[in-house]
């Protein structure tokens, strides 16, 4: 090893290092922090040089934590927990309209949260949006995601939020096209197999001649409209869409609510109120997505 004693650990490579705790792989650290395996075996080598001390044995099958590996992994998630506790408290002192504002959206409530991220920018130039759009659920654990809309029948306890919108499943196909008795089934992928939609066994879904899995629902949509297959998308995309069609089913369809949650810490944040305020004053009159039949714009009130 390089004579690198005197060194001070990088935060940088701490960081690292966490993320192939977390994940128990070097693979899974590229990942989840989205840079080459090659640059976290480099600095993994670096932070061993400044150690001192091997931290990770590579075998055939991944690679195992030497003792000291284990005690600096503790250390490093301790680190992680107290840093994200400090970006909180940073976060919850901002009380001025001007800094990134972090969104996790679901892919479809993209549309009509662009609207509305739309009026406000240019009422608020000061606020720039870092918007991420994943079918799957930011962690708001993490102070690296601020608000989140995502669709869910039950909502994390732990959070602040409102319900925005209630919506049906549909089963789709191609507008204008004959759907054959045994089309092919378009849903998600394995990962999303505990959602209503993907639990739900219709007389089509069983019939199908094969199934095509993709990532989002409007993944699903787009391979709809070409005539690909049919699938369950949410009443709003296939109702706003002149591509799309809705089967008529006598089973009852699954449905699911939108809502908007954050983390408690951050009631006081001042981006996070401005954009709440706004959305709630805005999402109605903004969006594709119909709003309850039993509440209106004026209704929407925060349920902790």
């Amino acid at each position: 090893m390089q004579n690198c004693k005197n060194a001070d650990p990088l935060w940088n490579d701490l960081k690292i290092y966490n993320a192939v705790v977390c994940e128990g792989s070097l693979s899974g650290a590229s990942r989840r922090l989205s840079i080459s395996h090659s640059t976290v075996c480099r600095r993994i080598s670096r932070l061993e040089d400044i150690v001192g001390v091997p931290l990770i044995r590579r075998r055939s099958n991944g690679i195992a934590f030497t003792k000291d590996g284990e005690q600096l992994g503790g250390f490093v998630r301790e680190m992680d927990e107290r840093a994200n506790d400090i970006m909180f408290w940073i976060k919850q002192k901002k009380d001025d309209l001007a800094g990134v504002l972090s969104l996790s959206c679901c892919d479809i409530a993209l549309q009509s949260l662009s609207r509305i991220v739309g009026d406000l920018s240019v009422s608020n130039p000061g606020i720039q949006f870092d918007i991420k759009v994943s079918a799957m659920n930011a962690d708001l654990r993490l102070a690296s995601t601020d608000l989140a809309i995502r669709a869910t029948t039950s909502p994390d306890e732990s959070l602040v939020g409102v319900k925005l919108s209630h919506f049906q499943f549909q089963l789709a196909k191609c507008a204008g096209v004959n759907s054959p008795s045994h089309a092919n089934w378009i849903c998600l992928n394995d990962a999303f197999s505990h959602l209503p939609a993907e639990r739900w066994l219709g007389e089509q879904k069983s019939e199908s001649q094969s199934q095509i899995k993709v990532d989002s629902y409007m993944s699903a949509a787009e391979l709809i409209r070409t005539g690909t297959g049919i699938g369950l998308l949410p009443d709003f995309v296939v109702e706003n869409d002149p591509y799309l069609e809705a089967i008529h089913v006598e089973e009852t369809l699954p449905t699911w609510d939108l809502w908007l949650v954050y983390h408690r810490s951050q009631i006081n944040n001042g981006l996070v109120k401005a954009f709440t305020n706004h959305l709630k004053s805005h999402w109605c009159e903004n969006q594709s997505i119909p709003l309850p039949p039993e509440v209106s714009s004026t209704d929407l009130s925060w349920q902790k």
